[in-house]
């Protein structure tokens, strides 16, 4: 039986369009959060937002990076890169999100364990999607 050629619908290609645009939603909202009057009350008190709008513009790249490689054929010596630097961006994130700033196994056990989860299962699926580009 002869195989098709054409648009064909996997996991891994959802799971990338999945992961594409929670990472644009996850920008969109983090420089919609700069933005509000709020963030310009609490920059007026001392506070810092340029980690947050740093990691917000990193987000928006990555998310269409993700959907764009769903559309564009890249180099993959180029993916490659992407791909890993997507997943070590994301494994820092966690790693000063969850161990660095006096936050571990706070509030409580099950919450904090809660969220490291979610944050792992995105992790994973940086990983998954990026395996095809690192073979």
């Amino acid at each position: 039986m002869s195989k098709r050629s054409g648009f064909s619908v996997s996991s891994a290609m959802l799971l990338q369009l999945c992961l594409g645009v929670f990472f644009l939603m996850l920008g969109i909202m983090g420089l919609g959060d700069y933005n509000s009057k709020l963030g310009e009350f609490a920059r007026f008190f001392g506070r810092d937002d340029t980690l947050r709008i740093v990691m917000a513009v990193i987000e928006l790249v990555m998310g269409g990076i993700l959907i764009l490689g769903l559309v564009v054929t890249v180099s993959g010596g180029i993916a490659a890169v992407f791909s890993f630097a997507l997943f070590a961006l994301w494994a820092f994130y966690m790693f000063m999100n969850f161990f660095m700033n006096k936050t571990f196994l706070e509030p409580s056990t099950v919450v904090w364990l809660y969220s490291f989860s979610w944050h792992a299962v995105i992790l994973v699926s940086l990983w998954m999607v990026g395996r095809k580009y690192m073979e």
